[in-house]
C-alpha cells in the first residue's frame, strides 16, 4: 500500500511538472509572438516571396525562416547568457554539444569527433591551375594563399582528449598539389603566430577570425612576396611601415560570432586592437548588397574602407561585429579603385572574410581591387565570366582553412 502510494505521489509530481512546463512553453510562445510575431511575419512572407519569385530555392527558403525563428525570438541572448553562465558554474570546457571547445587560455574552437576525408582536393588543385593556365597568356600572375587556423597543433593549450577540428592535414595535401602543379603558393599558417605576433595576440577568443595585428603583419608578408616573386612595386615604406597607422585599443570590445554562439558568461568578451590610417586617400567603391543591389560611395579612406561607426560605444556586441571595421566584414562582390593612384596594380581577389582587414591595407598601394566572395550564392556571379571579362595584374585565390570545399572552389570546373 505505501509502495503504491509513494509511485502515486511520484507519478503526480511528474505530472505537475509537465503541466508547468507546458504552460511556462506557451507563455513564452504567445509573449514571443506578441513581442516578435511582425518581425518573424516579414521575415517568413519575404523569403516565401523571393521562393516564389525564383530568387532563391525552397531549401534556403526553408533555412531564412529557421534563422529568423531562432534569431529574432523575444529575448533570446538572455535565455543564451543563462546556458552559458550554467555551464561555467559546471566548469565545463564544451557546449552545445561540443559546437565549441575552451582551451585552458579561454579561446574558443571548432570541435570534431570525426570529419570526412575530403577527397577531392586534387581537383580543386586543378580548377586553380586551369584559372592560371588561362590568365597566364595575358601576364596575369596567380597566388594562393592560405589564412591561419587558431589551432595549433602539438600545442598543449587544449585538456587532452578534447576533439578539436585540425583542418592543417587538408591544407598540407592541397598545397601539395598546387605546388606540383607550379602554383605559387603562400601558407599563412607557417607566419602566424610568430615573435611579431604572438598566438595571444594573433586570434580573437571569441572568434574564428585573426585578429587586425595578425591580418596587418601577414599584408606586409603579402605584399613583400608580391614584390619579391612578381616583380611589382608595391609601396610598403609609405603605406605599411609603423609610422602609416595608428592603434587605438579597445579594452573588453568585442564579442565574435563564436561568442555569440555560447554566450558571453563562457566566452567572455575580447579587447580590440583599430588601426587607424595616418594618411588621406580617395577611394571609389561599389558593393554588392544582401538584397542583391549594388551600391557605390566615393571619399577618403576613413568613411569608405574604414568604417569607425561600427566602434561606437552603443553598438550591439550580439549583433554588431567590431570586425567589419574594415570593409563591413564580407560582401558578396565588391570594387574598390583608388582614385589617388588609378594606374597602380589591378588585382582580383576570391577571398573570405579573413581578408576584409588585409584589402584594406592592400587598396593603397594598388589602383583596383576587384573581390569575390565564392562560398555566397553565385546566382548573380560568375567567376569565370568575371575573369574572362576582364584583364588582372594578379589574382589572389585565399581560403579560411575551414572553408576549403566544393562551394569555395566554383570556378573553371571541368575544362
Amino acid at each position: 500500500m505505501d509502495e503504491r502510494r509513494r509511485i502515486k505521489k511520484y507519478l503526480f509530481r511528474k505530472k505537475v511538472l509537465a503541466v508547468l512546463l507546458t504552460f511556462m512553453i506557451m507563455f513564452y510562445f504567445v509573449i514571443n509572438l506578441v513581442k516578435s510575431g511582425e518581425v518573424l511575419y516579414e521575415n517568413a512572407s519575404g523569403s516565401v516571396n523571393e521562393m516564389l519569385s525564383g530568387d532563391i530555392s525552397l531549401k534556403r527558403m526553408v533555412g531564412q525562416i529557421e534563422a529568423s525563428l531562432t534569431d529574432d525570438a523575444y529575448e533570446r541572448m538572455k535565455f543564451v547568457e543563462l546556458f552559458s553562465y550554467t555551464n561555467v558554474l559546471l566548469d565545463k570546457r564544451e557546449i552545445n554539444n561540443f559546437a565549441y571547445i575552451k582551451d585552458e587560455t579561454g579561446s574558443l574552437h571548432y570541435s570534431s569527433f570525426y570529419r570526412e576525408r575530403e577527397t577531392q582536393l586534387f581537383e580543386y588543385a586543378m580548377r586553380v591551375k586551369r584559372l592560371k593556365d588561362y590568365v597566364g597568356s595575358r601576364g596575369t600572375e596567380v597566388l594562393f594563399v592560405v589564412a591561419p587556423s587558431k589551432f595549433v597543433p602539438n600545442d598543449n593549450r587544449l585538456r587532452s582528449g578534447m576533439p578539436v577540428n585540425n583542418p592543417q592535414p587538408v591544407v598540407d595535401e592541397l598545397l601539395f598539389y598546387l605546388n606540383r602543379l607550379g602554383v605559387d603558393t603562400l601558407d599563412l599558417n607557417r607566419v602566424i603566430p610568430c615573435k611579431e605576433v604572438p598566438y595571444e595576440e594573433a586570434f580573437f577568443r571569441t572568434d574564428h577570425h585573426w585578429t587586425i595585428d595578425a591580418a596587418y603583419y601577414s599584408t606586409k608578408v603579402l605584399a613583400q612576396r608580391m614584390n619579391e616573386d612578381f616583380g611589382y612595386d608595391l609601396d610598403t615604406k609609405t603605406y605599411l611601415s609603423d609610422d602609416s597607422y595608428t592603434t587605438v585599443r579597445y579594452e573588453q570590445g568585442m564579442l565574435g560570432s563564436m561568442g555569440r554562439g555560447s554566450g558571453a558568461n563562457f566566452s567572455g568578451l575580447d579587447d580590440f586592437n583599430a588601426y587607424y590610417p595616418n594618411f588621406k586617400m580617395n577611394f571609389y567603391r561599389n558593393t554588392l548588397g544582401e538584397d542583391g543591389l549594388y551600391r557605390d560611395q566615393e571619399g577618403d579612406i576613413i568613411g569608405t574602407l574604414v568604417l569607425p561607426d561600427v566602434l561606437k560605444n552603443n553598438s550591439n556586441i550580439y549583433s554588431d561585429s567590431q570586425y567589419s571595421l574594415y570593409i563591413n566584414g564580407l560582401r558578396q562582390h565588391e570594387q574598390i579603385k583608388n582614385l589617388d593612384n588609378p594606374e597602380g596594380l589591378k588585382i582580383f581577389m576570391i577571398r573570405d572574410s579573413y581578408f576584409s582587414p588585409v584589402m584594406a591595407f592592400m587598396a593603397p598601394m594598388c589602383g583596383e581591387i576587384d573581390a569575390m566572395w565564392s562560398l555566397e550564392d553565385m546566382d548573380q556571379l560568375d567567376i569565370d565570366e568575371y575573369i574572362r571579362s576582364n584583364e588582372f595584374d594578379c589574382i589572389i585565390i585565399e581560403f579560411y582553412p575551414y572553408n576549403i570545399g566544393e562551394e569555395g572552389f566554383r570556378f573553371f570546373e571541368g575544362e
